[in-house]
């Protein structure tokens, strides 16, 4: 039947239970997100344009999803609740919005967490995003980043706030970047001064070529937990 579910998915799905990376609600044929999660959050690519940094560069940054609803929900547990497992339903969405020549960059990279943040928490979202959608394009996935310096929480802060609380704190790997395409994933794009200020640094180092990807954009209603 058209649209239906078949009675081999069926099967499977009971013998294979797989649960939606949204709302954890058991899922038809192996699918990543429920029905009732895509009708609420369709997979579409969200496109903005960013400042990296001081580099006097601007960049595009790509979301498969809105940062709402059970979206939002998912990225809150899988950032600070330890299901580590929303990674992969992320990951797949993620991929699916990148523009093809996004994804034959030379490596991926992520925002890096500082030490004691990925201390506290025991892993680092965005590498596991980063990582899954390195896996899936089949390209390198790279630590081109780290975090030099603590900050303050970013969603604590005012958008120009934001802006200066991000800058000089990351450093970027310029003997395995230049003259590199890079692309860079994170989890959450607010108002792009973090993705931004990463590329930036990316273009310092001597990238060629930056493109940033989350799983999620707040597109313009920024006031959130990240």
């Amino acid at each position: 039947m058209p649209g239906g579910v078949s009675w081999k998915e069926k099967l499977l799905s009971a013998i294979f239970p797989s649960r939606c990376a949204m709302c954890g609600r058991i899922t038809m044929g192996g699918k990543r997100v429920c029905a009732r999660c895509q009708e609420e959050s369709p997979t579409q690519a969200r496109f903005r344009k960013l400042e990296a940094g001081s580099s006097g560069m601007e960049v595009f940054c790509v979301a498969p999803y809105p940062y709402k609803g059970q979206v939002r929900r998912a990225i809150l547990q899988f950032k600070f609740r330890g299901k580590r497992e929303k990674a992969a339903g992320l990951a797949e969405a993620l991929v699916l919005a990148l523009p093809p020549r996004w994804q034959t960059a030379d490596a991926v990279c992520w925002v890096p967490l500082s030490a004691t943040r990925l201390e506290e928490r025991g892993y680092d979202q965005s590498e596991l995003l980063a990582r899954k959608v390195a896996k899936t394009i089949g390209r390198p996935c790279r630590k081109l980043l780290i975090k030099i310096q603590e900050n303050q929480v970013q969603h604590s802060l005012r958008r120009e706030e934001r802006i200066k609380n991000v800058q000089g704190v990351y450093q970027a790997d310029s003997h395995r970047i230049h003259g590199k395409r890079i692309l860079i994933i994170d989890d959450i794009v607010t108002t792009g001064s973090t993705l931004g200020e990463c590329a930036g640094e990316l273009y310092r180092a001597g990238a060629v070529e930056v493109h940033c990807a989350a799983a999620a954009s707040a597109e313009g209603d920024w006031d959130y937990e990240s």
